[in-house]
């Protein structure tokens, strides 16, 4: 192979792996390390939607799902992401937004009301749950 192939080659794998949520429309592992530092310092005085006392039963946990949309009860639930926290994740994609909901940070469609990924913040069992 020619070296300029080669390099053409490892230019679109770069770009391929470090595309914006904008182009993704879900969260990395670099989104979801932020997220959960973020919340780590500030647990003990975290916002509406990020506390202890928000969190959602199983039933409501269960209907949380990427793909789906977001049900009506649940979004009366919503709160937005701190702007903090907001700054380090990558711009969302046209017509999403972050919403804090139940100890979960959520990219949602804001028409559709779909649900494109979730990070969940609490710690259950000693290990960081997560939708996919």
């Amino acid at each position: 192979m020619k070296a300029h192939h080669v390099l053409g080659f490892a230019a679109a794998l770069l770009i391929a792996t470090t595309l914006s949520a904008q182009d993704r429309g879900q969260f990395n592992e670099h989104d979801r390390q932020v997220t959960n530092d973020w919340y780590r310092q500030h647990q003990k005085h975290a916002p509406r939607g990020l506390r202890t006392q928000d969190r959602l039963s199983a039933d409501e946990e269960s209907r949380l799902q990427p793909g789906r949309p977001l049900p009506k009860d649940l979004r009366a639930r919503t709160h937005p992401v701190p702007r903090d926290l907001e700054r380090q994740l990558p711009t969302p994609p046209r017509n999403h937004k972050y919403l804090a909901i139940g100890g979960h940070v959520a990219l949602v469609n804001s028409r559709t009301h779909e649900v494109r990924d979730v990070i969940h913040v609490h710690e259950q069992d000693g290990h960081d749950q997560r939708h996919h």
